[in-house]
């Protein structure tokens, strides 16, 4: 039997909707749910953590369906999915059906002993009856299984396209798309149809680059509008030919298991550690208007700072238009989606901006994080960039890059706005974490400044050191004679 979980920013939404559904359609399916976050489950929110929990609750071979109610609760629970040992993760699917009317025919075709396709599809129809009763939905076929397709994309342009970008449809192609839809009259959506997920809005670079669309994925474009044909053409030239692709993904070598080598180099200095990280603590405010203009205002300053970091890096005159990064981090920057959650919680729970922004961009980290391996994976570090960059403006905090003569930079993980601030004086970079394809790492090797990770770096702290990335005995960092 098909077992069932309802995940609700909600706490008590989440129990009455199990409650309810049970005794409407007085079936036993094993139904779970996951609400609220915090402690007893008292603020609005989601827990991934407590999403695997309900799974493993109910868990069964013949299937597991996920209703969500918005936002988070798809993230939290496709981040439950990435916990799941592999043989039980291909059985538990999420589902886009309504949270109510989709999990009262889910339950009742799980009792009839129907497969997990077959309930899911159901679930999808439920909203049909109402739609026919009150007649607010134009065209709609009750013949076709694909409610999506019909409803949502009946009459849109469609087409698929292969991805043969070497790095996946990643940042920097995704904000080249957006720009064009930006610039058309045309309403866009994408899917992962490789990964079974679900059409989003093409308007928002963190929603699409979360498609985790790799290299050899199937995807999928709905538009609808004037010049919808004319924008699967400019997509098709995007990815087949105008983006270049060479050089994007960073050789990197292990010496011994201890070091990464992302960039190669001969240098000597004083290892000198900087924490870029910055605290943020609990706090309401009382005066929400001001609270969204000091915002408003740290958004706008780290915009003026992203272009006059771009114009650094395009004074380089670098070879892979690496400037482009600093665009896509404007575009990430005011993503509708991740300022409507800001703006929430500052309004309804009355969290100060740097609190709500810090949690809203920690969240999107995680799901980076629980994304496959590969490239796409790694833009969790922009994200960390983006909110380091709007943190200190918030919280007003000044931190200074060495200006001593030859140093060799130990930090925690490094940021492309960093590498923009760097000057002679920096000989290389040691990082404790990272990874050699975040956009930090393909700036420092295009600047051909030695950078390596290496986990245990502060026992150099202070040292006068040396970075020899060829050394013959393979010696990478060692103590200056």
């Amino acid at each position: 039997m098909v077992s069932l979980i309802f995940v609700s920013h909600s706490y008590d939404l989440a129990k009455v909707t199990v409650e309810y559904i049970k005794k409407v359609t007085n079936t036993n399916v094993p139904i779970s749910f996951s609400g609220g976050s915090g402690d007893n489950h008292q603020e609005l929110g989601t827990d991934a953590v407590e999403v695997f929990n309900a799974i493993e609750n109910v868990y069964s071979d013949d299937g597991v369906i996920i209703f969500c109610d918005l936002g988070s609760a798809l993230i939290s629970s496709e981040l439950a999915l990435s916990m799941l040992d592999e043989e039980k993760a291909k059985n538990v699917r999420m589902t886009s059906a309504p949270f109510i009317e989709g999990g009262i025919n889910a339950a009742i075709q799980s009792s009839l002993g129907k497969n997990i396709d077959e309930v899911i599809n159901e679930s999808l129809e439920s909203l049909a009856p109402k739609i026919s009763y009150v007649k607010d939905k134009l065209d709609y076929t009750f013949n076709n299984n694909d409610l999506l397709e019909d409803i949502e994309f009946k009459d849109y342009v469609k087409g698929e396209y292969k991805i043969l970008l070497e790095n996946g449809f990643h940042a920097r192609p995704v904000f080249m798309f957006i720009n064009i839809i930006a610039n058309s009259k045309s309403v866009v959506f994408i899917s992962n149809k490789t990964k079974h997920k679900p059409p989003v809005s093409a308007d928002s670079i963190t929603k699409v680059t979360l498609l985790n669309i790799e290299y050899g994925d199937i995807m999928e474009i709905y538009a609808k509008g004037p010049d919808a044909e004319q924008i699967l053409e400019k997509f098709e030239y995007l990815v087949n030919g105008k983006f270049e692709t060479r050089h994007k993904t960073q050789l990197t070598k292990k010496i011994e298991s201890d070091f990464v080598v992302v960039s190669d180099g001969y240098v000597s200095g004083t290892a000198t550690y900087m924490y870029f990280g910055i605290n943020v603590k609990k706090e309401y405010i009382k005066d929400i208007k001001a609270e969204k203009e000091k915002f408003e205002s740290a958004i706008e300053n780290v915009k003026k700072d992203l272009l006059a970091q771009k114009t650094i890096i395009e004074q380089k005159n670098l070879q892979n238009n690496e400037y482009l990064i600093f665009e896509t981090y404007i575009s990430m920057l005011f993503d509708d989606y991740v300022l409507k959650e800001v703006y929430d919680l500052i309004e309804k729970k009355k969290y100060s901006a740097a609190y709500s922004y810090n949690k809203v961009m920690r969240n999107i980290f995680k799901s980076f994080d629980s994304l496959d391996d590969g490239y796409i994976k790694e833009r969790k570090y922009d994200i960390e960039d983006i909110l380091y960059q709007v943190l200190k403006y918030l919280l007003d905090v000044k931190i200074n890059i060495p200006t001593e003569d030859d140093i060799i930079l130990i930090v925690d993980n490094i940021y492309a706005s960093i590498v923009t601030e760097i000057g002679q004086n920096i000989k290389g970079v040691i990082s404790i974490n990272g990874s050699p394809i975040s956009h930090a790492a393909i700036l420092l090797k295009s600047l051909n400044i030695p950078y390596v990770i290496f986990a245990s770096a502060m026992q150099l702290k202070g040292k006068k050191i040396v970075i020899d990335t060829k050394n013959e005995e393979g010696k990478v960092i060692y103590l200056q004679k």
